[in-house]
């Protein structure tokens, strides 16, 4: 299967990352990201701060909410997780990070939620929210009413999977509110994302997250990337009772993603243990620093305004706005279905698995 290589290169790469995440780290400085912030979800403290509220595209964390609001819709209505999905046109077209979704097949809502985690599936997530809300449109309104009752104030989705979308911006401080309200809601979808791989038909594709394996009590949860944002990932580990949620937005690539985000846990750790006063103190960055990086961080923005398209619709038919939806949802689109286009470059392949 065209997939195992893959999967052969990035357990390589999580080798490298655990004996780099678990290492003391090389050299004293706060994290190499854009924003980030670590929460000890089992007393709810802040344990550490870098700009957490700097408004930052998503990319494929948008996909922690979709599986959120789907699994709400399953609890709720006759929906199951065994219910078979047909796939439609626009699920099978949709183009970036696939689970290989063709038109008209019918898969599982359960096969569709795993392809989301762990392939990152732009494709399966379409094919969700049609089953679930009976169009993208619809779909996108519940998620953006979720995210405000879980007081999620400066963040706003276009679209269902997190590829490039006008005003489609998160925080730092809001994918940490959404890892701990998710984990907490469905402890149990962390087998989803904890799967090393995920097979469709004759693709096998390994989890895009490296930390999956080879991080200690990790449980979770997603990794993105665009190039607006750069490297993205939320990371939640249990170790002793004590649950951590770290969240790195904007990494340089990959590998630092991965490495700053086992760094960010390991401070954490220490804290919690008392074997550093504080998390920064284990990072090496100085209280002076440390109070710099809180308080330099841009003041939060004014809640995003969510236009009445937004809101969930009355009923699953499609609208005019949801036909503009489906055209924007067309976003680099994959024109032929997964099992017929060309190979791709390794370059496309270190992308797409980045997502």
């Amino acid at each position: 299967m065209r997939g195992i290589p893959s999967l052969v290169l990035l357990a390589v790469l999580s080798l490298l990352i655990a004996a780099a995440g678990l290492a003391a780290p090389a050299s004293a400085a706060p994290l190499r990201a854009k924003s980030a912030i670590l929460l000890d979800a089992t007393t709810g403290r802040i344990l550490y701060e870098q700009h957490p509220d700097l408004r930052i595209p998503p990319a494929s964390l948008t996909k922690v909410i979709s599986m959120y609001v789907a699994m709400n819709a399953i609890s709720s209505t006759k929906l199951g997780y065994g219910t078979k999905v047909r796939i439609s046109p626009l699920a099978a077209s949709t183009g970036g990070s696939r689970l290989g979704l063709v038109a008209g097949e019918k898969v599982s809502m359960d096969k569709l939620l795993q392809g989301m985690a762990v392939a990152s599936g732009n494709d399966a997530s379409v094919a969700v929210a049609e089953a679930v809300a009976g169009s993208t449109g619809a779909f996108v309104g519940r998620m953006n009413a979720l995210a405000r009752r879980l007081g999620m104030k400066n963040t706003r989705f276009a679209n269902v999977h997190g590829l490039p979308a006008a005003g489609q911006i998160t925080t730092a401080r809001d994918m940490m509110r959404l890892a701990r309200a998710y984990q907490a809601a469905y402890p149990s979808a962390r087998r989803y994302h904890l799967s090393p791989y995920v097979t469709h038909r004759t693709h096998t594709e390994p989890n895009h997250n490296p930390l999956v394996g080879s991080y200690p009590g990790l449980d979770g949860l997603k990794t993105g990337w665009v190039t607006a944002a750069g490297y993205n990932i939320i990371a939640t580990a249990t170790q002793e009772r004590h649950k951590l949620i770290a969240v790195v937005m904007g990494a340089p690539n990959t590998g630092v993603r991965a490495a700053e985000a086992a760094r960010l846990l390991n401070a954490g750790f220490a804290a919690v243990r008392k074997q550093a006063p504080t998390a920064a103190a284990a990072l090496g960055v100085s209280p002076a620093r440390a109070a710099q990086l809180r308080k330099s961080a841009p003041a939060p923005a004014p809640p995003p305004r969510i236009h009445p398209q937004d809101a969930p619709a009355r009923n699953a038919g499609p609208s005019k706005h949801t036909m503009k939806n489906r055209k924007a949802d067309r976003f680099q689109p994959a024109r032929r279905p997964a099992s017929r286009q060309p190979a791709e470059s390794p370059r496309q392949a270190r992308q797409r698995r980045a997502g």
